[in-house]
């Protein structure tokens, strides 16, 4: 028989094949675990990644992550330009206790966290690398709980607003560290005084391009149909694949895009009504894959070291926002919940932690296994504890409460 015309047997699958059946159970993990467990579907994407990775039955590993590291990143910015268009500056200037707060639990957390590596006997780079990416929340983890529960109050506008802050605190204090590295690995100190100059800045710039061809795009088109979704996909591909060949961090330019289209425009922006759709479909291959790059080598080498990170980086976010809340304007009970909807960690997290590696193999491998292991347990429970502090203010509109 002719083998170019037809199939050989046994079957030889394409790794389209693989992939369809990845988002298949991940689909219908998610499903299962709202409809049985009444949980957050990305919890459920997580665990069949998390089930499907090296780390349990092995059908998937890092190298499979790492072909489709475009879909995080897009992913990654297209929720990441959607918060910073919801982050109004203007909020800070009428109530500038929320900003207190927010440097109050990114400090603490970030403190706490690299105290207790030293206490664990890790070098101070690797406790403040490590400490630099506990400060971040996970947006994708905030927005879509946010979107599925449909929570509108106090307590979610400050959780997106210091989801996304922390973001920006956590991007630039890595950026920060990864300069002092050429320094401390390379000896050499040109590119630790300038590289993370160049990174924050290009950042700042191609943010600022990315703003501003989005508002000629928004007085010129109707971005309300699904015409903008293809518009505002094509942007976005466009900016990553510029940051990728100056060499740019991919996540900081579309959140500061999108803060200087909400500063610029205050208005309510009305996004295209498939776009949420489209970016639903890509968030779960981001949660699927961050959930197929953790090893069980990796969650055993973080261990108990991770747990404690975990602990420290709780108590210093809740107490940051717990101490600071009252006065901001929200009571004891809000600001509690506020402190525990700020624990997820996810993309952002991996991304960074797999950049470093990838610059940085040998300091990697170690500042990998103790990020993974407090993602991965952030990953299962930050979803179910957005989820259960929105509830319990009230501010879900699911009829749940």
């Amino acid at each position: 028989m002719d083998p170019t015309i037809w199939p050989t047997w046994p079957l030889h699958f394409k790794a389209p094949f693989g992939l369809a059946i990845a988002l298949l159970c991940a689909g219908l993990g998610g499903e299962l675990v709202a409809r049985f467990a009444r949980v957050p579907r990305i919890t459920g994407y997580s665990l069949a990644g998390l089930l499907m990775g090296p780390a349990v039955f092995g059908w998937f590993g890092r190298d499979d992550v790492a072909g489709l590291r475009i879909a995080v990143d897009l992913a990654l910015a297209l929720l990441l330009f959607e918060l910073g268009v919801r982050l109004d500056v203007r909020w800070f200037r009428a109530n500038p206790w929320i900003l207190v707060s927010s440097i109050a639990e990114a400090l603490l957390s970030f403190v706490l966290t690299f105290m207790v590596l030293r206490w664990l006997d890790y070098s101070n780079g690797m406790s403040a690398t490590v400490a630099a990416i506990a400060v971040s929340t996970s947006p994708a983890v905030v927005m879509r709980v946010v979107a599925e529960i449909r929570a509108e109050g106090q307590v979610t506008q400050r959780l997106l607003a210091l989801c996304a802050l922390n973001v920006a605190y956590s991007l630039v204090l890595s950026n920060l560290i990864v300069g002092g590295m050429h320094g401390v690995f390379r000896n050499d100190w040109t590119a630790a005084l300038l590289h993370p100059l160049y990174l924050i800045g290009g950042s700042l710039a191609i943010g600022a391009a990315l703003a501003w061809a989005f508002r000629q795009l928004r007085r010129s088109l109707d971005l309300s149909d699904e015409q903008g979704v293809v518009v505002l996909f094509g942007l976005l591909l466009f900016a990553l694949a510029l940051l990728k060949t100056l060499k740019l961090p991919g996540m900081l330019a579309p959140l500061i895009a999108g803060a200087i289209v909400k500063y610029m425009d205050p208005r309510p922006h009305l996004w295209p009504r498939h776009f949420g759709t489209a970016g639903g479909v890509l968030v779960v291959p981001l949660f699927m894959l961050t959930g197929m790059s953790v090893t069980l080598g990796e969650i055993a080498a973080g261990g108990l070291a991770g747990l404690a990170l975990l602990l420290a980086r709780a108590v210093g976010k809740g107490a940051g926002v717990a101490l600071t809340g009252p006065v901001s304007g929200i009571t004891r009970r809000q600001a509690i919940a506020l402190g525990v909807a700020l624990l997820p960690m996810s993309g952002v997290a991996f991304v960074i932690a797999e950049d470093i590696r990838l610059m940085y193999p040998d300091f990697g491998a170690k500042l990998v296994p103790l990020v993974m292991s407090m993602m991965v347990v952030m990953e299962l429970l930050g979803p179910f504890a957005v989820q259960r502090a929105l509830q319990g203010v009230g501010e879900n509109n699911t009829g749940d409460r």
